[in-house]
């Protein structure tokens, strides 16, 4: 009786744990921390981007809107185990990023590396702007 209450007692905390996380679908919005490694001088990318997390059936979806008029970048290789997501963003011009991401409850964002296609560790923070 005592063991299928603590699965009964784990199986509570551990639901209750995970409903701290509304959701990973929303508008995104990237900063710029720092460089972990500079190995080129790219310049700046706009501040105003959007980056879209929806869901559909069971496949997540990203993509990265820079609001200039060109397609959104797309994203592939996407792994989402809470609390790490990890995804490939491919731009425009078929270069890659590379993004390494944990989510973190007190702050209900991302934070983590992008290795760019220049070769430079930037670490970055996703803001959730938006839920869905």
């Amino acid at each position: 009786m005592k063991a299928l209450f603590g699965i009964f007692l784990c199986f509570i905390l551990t639901s209750c744990a995970i409903n701290h996380f509304k959701t990973i679908e929303g508008n995104w919005q990237q900063d710029f921390l720092s460089y972990k490694t500079q190995n080129a001088i790219v310049p700046k990318t706009n501040d105003k981007t959007i980056i879209v997390i929806s869901k559909s059936k069971k496949n997540i979806e990203i993509e990265f809107d820079f609001n200039d008029g060109y397609e959104k970048d797309k994203t592939d290789s996407i792994v989402f185990n809470f609390p790490k997501l990890t995804f490939k963003k491919t731009n425009l011009d078929q270069s890659s990023n590379y993004y390494d991401l944990t989510y973190h409850v007190n702050c209900d964002c991302f934070l983590g590396e992008m290795q760019s296609f220049s070769g430079n560790i930037l670490n970055i923070k996703l803001n959730r702007v938006s839920a869905r």
